[in-house]
Order: structure tokens, then sequence, then C-alpha cells
């Protein structure tokens, strides 16, 4: 018996032997060859790589001890030596069986068909040294995964599709606060897998993917369960929980990657920011407030409210909507464990507003801030409203009639005087086309950019809709460009206009005029510049309104004809042209009320308003004063003549 014992003992050590020997002979004879530190190949992407190895790559792998042929189990194909380049894959479901069938239904796995650049087991572990995921510096630790996922998904390949856009979640997730908490070095920050999933990895349609809209929260659960229990008791819970897919998940309002702190100003749950990019985005939209019957205004009241203007002029102290409704577990006034119920109201106040009673709590809700539900406040706001027109309109037409007074009394006092012609019939006329076209072409023109303005809600109760509206601006612009030819053409072919031509040039005194005047107004100086026919104010609004013409002309036919445009131009012309037909009709709309009204209305010596733009004349005592050079110039004339009606220019050509 013991011989036999023996016998068997002496047999298995043999047999022990004899594979370790056969296992050393078998490493050696592969790493014969892939010792060569040259030696290169091809992978299954058709990509050539380094096919050296050595025994150290496997020491502090997880498969250190295995042998070559472990893995590479193709041994029909290395049945000779050297073995032919095309040897089946390294197959790790031979070993990891139910691993494969996970990554065989994952969205990895089934892009491997039709993919070549979809990844396998080595894109993600590695080959020859693959790490445990607890050690730091394997790619599948929760510091390095991010890292290892990129690889695929910051490439363009998956950036550039021309239906289906994939956002570039790297770059997005390492400034949110997950990313940072792994860098700090807590365990419990989520990485890639934790949300994604691991072998099992699906797309976020697959209804049992981690990240599936219905699953999210599920998900989130795993670190942060005592938020999850508040969300499933809310409101937004309950519904997503019921199949409502509009519902609001985690990801809706924190984000998907780039989850913010809430400190963070750039983050969604921002005191300044939870309101229009987060509340707003559901309870502001006309179409889910029809379709769950939110109550009308919601949204609006509170932005019209203290709380909600203050918040928007940047107080991070004044309440938001999760002040109130609380953030997680929101539920409805008449749930009793509402924060807004009317027996936790006055409490929740209390938390900004300490000595807060149940009157005080109850002045302010959405309810009682809409009209269509607070009929006394509807009331009060009506009467405030005619009561305003009546006042106000009645204080215009009260000034109105002391300003008219005044216009007529200094038109008289003109009369009286002596006077010279300065401006014809001609240029009075051109001056009134271009007043009303450009006033027509600012009203309507604005009227566009600016919709909401409330002018522009007069304009919709006369009538004139956004059909009309371009209709009007068109023949506006018809006749300010009339007007423009009929100017250029008055200025080249008539003896008069070759004159003011020559007049409106600028020159040096013009410079040295600006001076001098600045120099007077500092009191600098006791000397008032002289003028000629034309000052250089007059001068720089006329080669800014030349300037300013051709520009709005020439953009502005490009926007009205852009498919004739573009068909010999680029495309970015266009774009162009509405960028400077806004901002250059800003800058002559500004141009025109800051400085030509000062000068032809609200100037002390003109006001309440110059009337050479409606009779083309000037008194004597007002040209001496404003343009004592062209008086020099016309004193002799005026002495010849003590007519009041003194007319001193050239007749002027016929309209």
């Amino acid at each position: 018996m013991k011989t036999i014992k023996l016998t068997i003992s002496i047999l298995i050590i043999f047999i022990i032997l004899a594979l370790t020997a056969y296992a050393q002979d078998d490493n050696e004879t592969c790493l014969s060859c892939h010792f060569d530190k040259d030696l290169t190949g091809f992978n299954h992407q058709g990509k050539e790589v380094s096919m050296f190895v050595t025994l150290a790559s496997l020491d502090s792998s997880v498969h250190n001890g295995m042998n070559c042929i472990d893995c590479h189990a193709d041994l029909e194909g290395i049945k000779e030596y050297p073995h032919p380049e095309d040897l089946k894959a390294v197959n790790c479901g031979n070993c990891h069986e139910d691993i494969e069938q996970q990554y065989d239904s994952s969205a990895h796995g089934m892009a491997v068909a039709t993919n070549p650049m979809a990844p396998t087991c080595s894109s993600c572990h590695g080959t020859h040294n693959i790490l445990s995921h607890n050690n730091p510096l394997a790619p599948t630790s929760p510091k390095k995964l991010p890292y290892t996922c990129a690889n695929c998904h910051k490439k363009q390949v998956l950036t550039s599709d021309k239906d289906v856009k994939i956002v570039n979640s790297f770059n997005r997730y390492m400034r949110g606060v997950h990313a940072q908490g792994i860098a700090e070095g807590i365990e419990s920050a989520a990485s890639c897998d934790d949300c994604h999933g691991i072998h099992d990895l699906r797309k976020a349609s697959d209804p049992r993917s981690k990240v599936n809209k219905m699953n999210i929260p599920k998900t989130c659960a795993e670190c942060h369960n005592d938020i999850y229990i508040q969300y499933s008791r809310g409101i937004h819970g309950k519904a997503l929980a019921a199949g409502i897919l509009d519902a609001p998940n985690c990801a809706d309002c924190h984000g998907e990657h780039e989850i913010l702190n809430k400190n963070n100003p750039n983050s969604p749950i921002n005191s300044s920011n939870i309101a229009d990019y987060v509340c707003g985005k559901c309870h502001n939209n006309l179409q889910l407030v029809e379709k769950y019957g939110l109550g009308k205004n919601q949204f609006s009241s509170y932005q019209d409210s203290y709380h909600g203007l203050a918040v928007r002029n940047g107080s991070l102290k004044a309440a938001n909507c999760t002040s109130c409704h609380r953030a997680h577990d929101i539920l409805p006034a008449s749930n009793p464990a509402s924060s807004i119920n009317p027996k936790n109201i006055t409490n929740t106040c209390r938390k900004c507003h300490p000595k807060a009673n149940y009157a005080f709590a109850s002045s302010y809700s959405h309810r009682t801030a809409s009209i269509e539900f607070n009929k006394l406040d509807y009331i009060v706001r009506t009467i405030y409203i005619v009561a305003i027109v009546l006042i106000i309109g009645g204080m215009v037409i009260h000034n109105m009639i002391i300003l008219f007074r005044y216009i007529i009394d200094k038109k008289r006092r003109q009369k009286a005087e002596p006077s010279v012609q300065r401006f014809t019939g001609s240029m009075i006329y051109q001056h009134f086309v271009v007043t009303i076209a450009f006033s027509v072409l600012v009203i309507t023109g604005f009227a566009l950019h600016y919709p909401d303005v409330w002018w522009v809600s007069i304009l919709r109760f006369f009538g004139i809709m956004e059909s009309s509206r371009s209709v009007i601006h068109r023949i506006a612009a018809i006749f300010l460009i009339y007007i423009s030819f009929h100017h250029a053409l008055s200025m080249l072919l008539t003896k008069y206009g070759r004159l003011q031509f020559k007049r409106l040039l600028p020159t040096k005194d013009d410079l040295r005029q600006i001076i001098q005047n600045l120099k007077y107004h500092l009191g600098k100086s006791p000397e008032k510049p002289q003028y000629g026919f034309y000052d250089y104010t007059e001068k720089a609004e006329y080669w800014a309104l030349i300037w300013g013409t051709i520009i709005m002309a020439c953009t502005g036919f490009i926007l009205w004809f852009p498919t004739f445009f573009t068909s010999f131009l680029p495309s970015w012309v266009v774009k162009i042209a509405e960028t400077i037909h806004f901002y250059e009709a800003w800058l002559a709309t500004l141009a025109i009320g800051v400085f030509h009204f000062f000068f032809v209305i609200f100037h002390p010596e003109q006001y309440p308003m110059s009337f050479t733009w409606l009779t083309g004349r000037m008194t004597i005592k007002e040209v001496k004063e404003e343009h004592p050079k062209w008086y020099e110039e016309i004193k002799d004339e005026l002495k010849l003549n003590d007519n009041s009606t003194t007319k001193i220019e050239e007749k002027p050509e016929p309209q």
C-alpha cells in the first residue's frame, strides 16, 4: 500500500515538473521572437503596432504566472515557427465568459461588428500589463478611466457626424465636481463606469441603460441615496416613475457630465441661474404649461416679483424657486408635507424673514400675483394705467401748449428782423424727405429687432404687423435712396450745388475751430471760433449722412435680395451685412439724437427750435453770432439792401 502511494506521489510530482518545464519552454519559444524590440505586426484595426514583449511586463499584471498560450490560444495557427501573422485574436471570454456575455450585448460589443474602431477588452484594460482597477496606475482605475474613455470619445470621428453630434464629454466631465473629487482623492467620487456601467454599458436609448431617462435617478442614487429618496417623494420623481418623460430627472437640472457645484456662477443650479436655466425650461414652456395644467404666468409672476427682480440684478440672497419649493422633494401646496402648504408656508418664509407671520407668508404667491386669479389687483392696475394715460397725457398737452407758444413768439420775433436766405427750397425739400424716410426706417427697423418693446405693441395695435412692417421699411428705404440721387444730381449739375459742395469740404480750419470752440466753452479763451457758411459740426453731420446712407443702402440691398447676392458672393456676406446694417442704424440714430437734435433744438441759442430747416432763412443777428466769417463775406451786399427778406445767394435751381 505504501509503495502504491509513493508511486502515485512521484508520478504527480513528475507531471507537475513536466508541465512546468513545458511552460518554460513554451514562453521561451515565444520570447525568442517577441523579445526583439523591432518586431511589429498589425492589430485587428489594421494598425501597425509593436510586438515586443518581456516577461517583466506581466510582473504586476493580474495575469502574472500565466503562459503565453493561455491567452494566445490559436494552437492550430502556431504549430509552426515562425507562426502566421493572421492568428485569431485573443478571446478573453475563454476565462471571463460571464463578462463576455455582458460585453457582447453592450453598446461597445454591438459596435464591433460594424465599426473597426469600437473598443475591445485590450482597448480599456491593456494587453500584457493588465492591472486591477484598484491599482491607481490601471487605465480602468477611477482616476485614469476618464482618460481611457477619452481615447475614443474625444476623437474627432465621434464629434463630426453630419446628423448626430456627440458632445465632448471628456472636457465637460473634467470641469465637473466628480472629476474634481477624484483628483482630491475622494473614493466615492463618480468616474465614467459609475454612471454608464462597465462591461454592460448601453446606449441611453436602451431601457436597460443606467443613463436612460427613466434610470438616471437610480444611477445617481448609488452615491446620493438620501437625495434620491427626497426626489422620489416629490412631484418630479413621481411623474417620471409614472412614465411622464417630460418630468425632469437629475441630469435635466444638474447637467450630464459638467456637473458643477451650486456655488459656481456657471452652474445651472446656482442661485442666479436656477430660475431661468432650470425651472423656467419647463414652467415657462407654454406647451408644457398647457399640456400639464401647470398654471399660466407662474414663471413670469416670479420674474416680476421683488425676489425675481433682485436675483436678475445679481442678488444671491433673494429667494429663488428652491428657496420656497425646495430642491428635490417638491410637492404641491395641497400636500401636507409641502413647504408651501398653508401649515408650513410661514416657516418657509422665516428662513429669510425671521419675523414672518401667516399674513405675510400668504401675501405673495404665484396665484395672488397673477391677474387671472387676483381680480382686485387687476382692477387697481387698470385704474392706474388709465390714470397714467390721462394725467401724463394731460401734462404733455399742457406743456406742448406752453412750448408751442414759445415757438410762435420766437417765430414772430425772427419774422420782424432782417434775414437772409441760407437754404433753397430744394434743400428744404431734400431735408424733409430725409427726415421722414429716416424716422420711418428707424421705427420699422428697430421694431424687428426689439419686438417686445412697449412702443412696438402700439404699432401692432394700429395693424402694423411683420408683413406690413417690412413693406413700409422698404418703401422708406426707396425714398431715402431716391432723395440721395436727387441731392447728388443737384450738387453736381447746378452752380449753387457745386458752391455748397465746395463749402462742405473739410479744411484745416475745421480742426483749429474744434480746438478753439472747446477752449472757449471751457473758459480757456474769450474768443469764439469764426465759422463760415458751415461750421465743423454741420460738415461732420453731412459727411456722416453720406457715409451712413451708402453703407445702409448697400447692406440693405443684400438683406433685401440675399439669394441674388449669394449667387456670386460668399455666404457669410449676408450675416456681415445684417450686423453692419444693425449697428450702423444704432450709430446713426444716436448721432441724430445726441448731436443733431442738440444743435437744432436743445442748444441754448436755438431752443425751442431753429426754424432754418423749415424756412431756409436766418436772421442777420444769427448770422453775425453763429457764422461771423460768412457774415463778413456778405455784409457789403447787405448794406445795399435794407429789405428784411434779403436774398444774397444765387437763384436756386427749380425742383
